[in-house]
């Protein structure tokens, strides 16, 4: 595309005070090593299926999980007269996987010892990419998980889902959007390649993708509202240990979709927490597309929300308005409204973390 053809899109206000109450947010990636886990196990007189360790990429793969979910406890189902299922978790990968079980007749019932509101996904930012996650599992499965997530959220669009159509500009290939291109072409608009960024103070050439923004404050309500209306119960319970979680749920199905927890319940040390900080501004409605690879930028109706570190093996979620504010002056100085500063290491686009954003490093045959 010609320079000539681009207009220079509205420059963000940078204003921001990291010590605002909510303007710094921490979230833990439940990253799982190798691929996340998606599969079903028959233990304790219980059919237990696992789903969790996404990494940075489970609003994505969510409605894709949940269907393979449905499908293998369908096919369970064939050979028992079960009628109640246990989803362990309120985060997305729990809240689609439930909503998908109810199409199977099922009552469910939900433990979780968060809220949605209060889990990683929730503090998501919300664009729709393969993005920190391994994927070294069947080519065939992923790419039907990926085709029925995005499919499913597109459509969503104009139903009151929180989901939108977004550009996306970005200096460099964004390494999770690349990835489905290859493995689906024609699920995404093909990438555009741009003589420069349609911004001021951008000089460089870039590239222009086509995807979708997820908002999770509005989405994850609407999934917890409308499983309460389907007469799904949520039950407020801290697991401690695979044992306490078949003591306490009578029901012989059970959705393991406990993200960082399955590393204690299931003695997965293949799970790491990736701490990710996030920065939110104050929403700036004539911001209308994403910004991604020096540090990301999304505005949403909320906030604008930028980001992020992969803190690798962090759990913890203490608040770091320090590092908020870095991730602003980044992106800030690439808009020329800042004195430029060197990526530190801990930068989501610090060269030194591409096996985590790129999901191609990992892709099985």
């Amino acid at each position: 595309m010609d320079v000539r053809e681009l207009t220079n899109l509205p420059t963000p206000d940078f204003t921001y005070d990291p010590s605002v109450p909510g303007a710094c947010v921490t979230g833990v990636r439940p990253y799982r090593e190798g691929t996340f886990r998606l599969n079903s196990e028959q233990t304790s007189g219980r059919f237990v299926v696992h789903n969790y360790g996404h990494g940075g990429a489970g609003i994505s793969l969510s409605w894709g999980c949940a269907a393979k979910v449905k499908a293998m406890v369908s096919q369970f189902l064939a050979g028992s007269p079960q009628t109640e299922v246990a989803v362990l978790g309120a985060g997305v990968m729990g809240l689609t996987a439930a909503t998908m079980l109810l199409d199977l007749g099922l009552k469910v019932t939900i433990y979780a010892d968060r809220k949605p509101v209060h889990t990683t996904s929730f503090k998501a930012g919300g664009q729709w990419a393969v993005s920190v996650v391994e994927t070294a599992m069947n080519q065939q499965d992923l790419k039907a998980i990926i085709k029925t997530s995005y499919t499913t959220f597109k459509d969503s669009i104009g139903k009151g889902f929180g989901v939108s159509e977004r550009p996306n500009y970005c200096p460099k290939p964004v390494e999770g959007l690349d990835m489905v291109l290859e493995l689906l072409p024609g699920l995404l608009p093909a990438r555009q390649r741009l003589s420069r960024l349609p911004f001021q103070n951008h000089t460089q050439p870039g590239f222009l993708y086509q995807t979708l923004l997820v908002e999770p404050p509005i989405f994850l309500p609407r999934l917890e509202r409308d499983l309460r209306a389907r007469d799904v119960t949520f039950v407020d319970k801290n697991f401690t240990s695979k044992a306490d979680v078949f003591a306490t749920a009578p029901q012989k199905i059970i959705i393991n979709c406990t993200g960082m927890g399955a590393k204690k319940l299931w003695n997965d040390t293949k799970m790491v927490g990736v701490r990710g900080y996030l920065a939110m501004l104050p929403a700036q409605p004539d911001l209308e597309y994403l910004y991604s690879r020096n540090g990301y930028m999304f505005p949403r109706s909320d906030h604008v929300v930028m980001g992020t570190t992969p803190d690798w093996d962090k759990e913890d979620e203490d608040l770091n308005p320090a590092e908020c504010k870095k991730l602003v002056n980044i992106i800030a100085a690439a808009f020329g409204r800042a004195a430029p500063v060197p990526m530190p290491m801990n930068h989501i686009d610090h060269p030194c973390n591409r096996r985590l954003v790129d999901p191609r490093l990992s892709v099985s045959d």
